[in-house]
This record gives C-alpha cells, structure tokens and sequence, in this order.
C-alpha cells in the first residue's frame, strides 16, 4: 500500500500527517518553526529532523512507502525557498518520495475546496488573500506584512483600535468606550502609559493583535467607534477577495471562498463578512471543517492528477486531530 504526508508549516509551530490513500491518518506530529525566513538553516534542520524522526517512530514500515509529500510552508512564496525546502525535506524521506513545496496558504485553501480552484481569506495576525484557478495560476493580494499591509487582520483591528482611543485621549476624535477597557488592560492611567506599553513590549505585533478582542468587545457594546473599525475591516477584506476574483475568474465562474484565521472565530465578523461577499451571486464562503494539514494531505493527493474521493474527505475530517 502506498501513503501519503501533508505539512503544514508556519512560523510559529507545524504540523505533519501521514495517511494511507483512503485519508485515513497513521500518524501526525508537531514541532516548531519550519519558515525559512525567521529560523536559520540549522534550526530548519534540526525542526524537520525532529518532526521526520517522530513520524517514522511512530508508523516505521508506512514512512518508508510515502508516494507523495506535499509541504506548504509559510515563507515558501519564492522560487528559492521553494527549492531550499525542498532539497532539505528530501534527505529525510524515501528517496522514490515525490516532494512539493508551496505556501502554506494552500494548505488553507485546500481544507476548503479539497484540491479544486477557490479562494482563501486568512485573517489571523495577519492576513493574505490567495488564490488558484482551473488552469492553476496562482495569484495574491496583499499579505505584505503588518508594516505595509495585513488590512483585515487581527493586527489591523487592534492597531485602529489602539489608534481611535489616542486620538479621544487628544481629544482629535470622538469618545469611545475602549479607551477605559484598554487602560484597564495595560494597567494604565494615561495615554503616554499605552504608549510605553506598546513599545517597550518585545512583541508589539502580538501585543496590538490581542486588542482585537477589546474592539470586538466594543462592537458588541455598541460603540460607535468599534462599529465603524469592524466595518472598514468588512469593506477592507471583501475588496481584497473581489479583486483576487478579477485577477484569476471569468465574471460566469461561481468560485469557493475559504474563510481561515482567528478574526473569523468572532460569529460577528464571520456573518458579517458572509454577508458582505455574498452579495457577489458567484462566490460561496466556506468555512473549513479540517486543519490546514488536513489540506496539505489533499494537496499530496491533487499531486497524482486526481481530486480526492468523499470517502477520502471524510476519513480525513473524522481521524485527524
């Protein structure tokens, strides 16, 4: 029998399955970075050893009959990433394995549309929209980085959250109910407290991230100053998604909109956006209902030139963790 492997790895930690043809899962496996851009070469080798040693532990004679490995990996948006990760996975599976190396974006993509065309929204952190059609030309927009871009991401929240409750404090802008939840949060008592917060923190992206929560928390209460960030977010991702449609879609192809990332964990938002993009007749949200590796084990599949079976889905979604 031969299997198959899917990874999916980030910048903060990532996650490795093998699965048999039927999408059933043998083993699956975590560790840390494996994101060329933030981890050196020897950390890179040390990661992938680790997370290859673990699975072969775990399904020995399996391990040795992987036909195809698909590895999306965030910071693998370049040609030379690509081939550095590859080259470095290759010296730890079966040489008669079959490898490929693309952004772990399609992982996400893929735990939605399960291998065809589409789109994916991912809004975390950080955000990116990304896409692949029919003739499999990949294309993204925005994803440049929360000091250039990531509108619509938890970073973005935050930071218009953080940005509104500076300027009620100068009194440039209108009160609003997040200014004491942030002073209560930092443990602040005035504007130049937030700032000393925020910039001597030794994870600022993070840090400001985190204030989402307090901007959502004032949407619910209510506030207008919430409201109109949550709406800029709204009008914010749906022009990246309709832009992103443009740029790979014919105007008659009804095409699958993933949704992925913390910021659509919040009911709110995700209706919110549902809403909004489906005022497009033919896009249709999804949500996904396995993991980003769940993906990488169909994009392992799509690499045979086949889409993977309903049986084969649903195996995955029922045996993977």
């Amino acid at each position: 029998m031969e299997f198959l492997m899917g990874i999916d790895g980030g910048g903060t930690k990532t996650v490795a399955a093998i699965a048999d043809r039927n999408g059933n899962i043998l083993a699956q496996t975590r560790t840390g970075s494996t994101n060329p851009n933030s981890s050196s070469k020897q950390e890179l080798e040390k990661t992938f050893r680790n997370l290859f040693s673990s699975l072969e532990e775990q399904v020995p004679a399996s391990f040795q009959r992987i036909t195809y490995l698909f590895a999306g990996i965030a910071g693998a948006g370049n040609k030379a990433n690509q081939i550095f990760l590859k080259e470095m996975i290759q010296r730890f599976v079966p040489a008669s394995t079959s490898v490929v190396v693309e952004p772990d974006t399609i992982n996400a993509l893929y735990s939605g549309t399960y291998g065809k065309p589409g789109i994916v929204q991912i809004s975390g952190t950080g955000s990116i929209t990304y896409g692949i059609n029919s003739s499999l030309k990949h294309d993204r927009v925005g994803g440049w980085g929360y000091l250039l871009g990531d509108e619509g991401s938890g970073y973005d929240i935050g930071r218009q959250g953080m940005m509104a409750v500076l300027k009620a404090y100068d009194g440039r802008g209108p009160a609003t109910v997040m200014s004491q939840l942030m002073f209560t949060y930092f443990n602040a008592d005035n504007g130049q407290d937030l700032i000393q917060k925020i910039y001597t923190s030794p994870r600022p992206k993070n840090e400001i991230s985190a204030l989402s929560k307090i901007v959502i928390q004032s949407y619910h209460k209510q506030d207008p100053v919430a409201e109109e960030i949550i709406a800029n977010v709204i009008e914010e991702i749906t022009y990246s998604v309709e832009t992103l449609y443009k740029k790979l879609f014919s105007e008659h192809d009804i095409v699958k909109v993933v949704l992925c990332g913390g910021v659509f964990s919040e009911k709110a938002i995700s209706e919110l956006i549902k809403k909004s993009l489906s005022k497009n007749p033919h896009t249709t949200v999804v949500f996904p209902e396995m993991p980003p590796v769940g993906g990488s084990l169909i994009g392992a599949y799509v690499m045979q030139g086949e889409l993977p079976t309903k049986e084969m889905i649903k195996n995955i979604k029922g045996t993977i963790q």
